[in-house]
């Protein structure tokens, strides 16, 4: 009997199948994935920053970032936990757009509902006027319910803090700052 050795190439046939399978795999799930991704828009960021006046009323800075388009773009404000604990449900408001200017006074918003500014640039600010500051226009859910002390116009509320935040109408988060109220 002659013994003869003879090696086998399936163990190499087989790891070859194996590296072109996950190769097709992986490339399937890239142009899956690739595909997917640039369907999502881009949400902006920037950097908001904000100071309040009981007298002068609001002003909203873009320090940096993004240029945030304002036909879509939510200003919301809520009490911070300076006036007590869990009032920011209570006391979120979304800001009427129709009350904001640009620094000439400009509104926003024309009354045709047609906006006059159409994007927040960085280096540029938004403000709501002392006069438009009132509790009535800032936060009316507030007013309506006779709850003025949880204002952030009421003068007694100095020193206390509220935030603001910027987001979106689709409900994603562009920035959020902490603002002091003033005198």
């Amino acid at each position: 009997m002659k013994n003869t050795i003879e090696n086998a190439v399936s163990p190499v046939v087989g790891v070859m199948l194996m590296l072109v399978v996950t190769i097709i795999i992986a490339a399937i799930v890239s142009a899956f994935a690739g595909g997917a991704i640039s369907g999502v828009s881009k949400v902006p960021q920037a950097s908001i920053t904000g100071k309040f006046s009981v007298a002068n009323g609001l002003e909203i800075d873009h320090s940096g970032g993004d240029a945030i388009p304002l036909e879509t773009a939510v200003f919301t404000i809520y009490d911070d936990d300076t006036f007590g604990t869990n009032l920011n449900q209570k006391t979120s408001q979304v800001l009427n757009q129709s009350l904001i200017t640009d620094i000439n006074g400009n509104s926003l918003i024309s009354s045709s509902g047609v906006y006059n500014i159409t994007a927040l640039l960085p280096g540029t600010a938004l403000y709501i006027n002392g006069t438009s500051s009132s509790c009535q226009n800032l936060q009316p859910t507030l007013y309506t319910e006779g709850q003025y002390g949880y204002c952030i116009s009421n003068s007694s509320n100095i020193g206390k803090t509220f935030t603001l935040m910027v987001g979106d109408d689709k409900g994603n988060l562009i920035s959020t700052t902490d603002i002091t109220i003033q005198p």
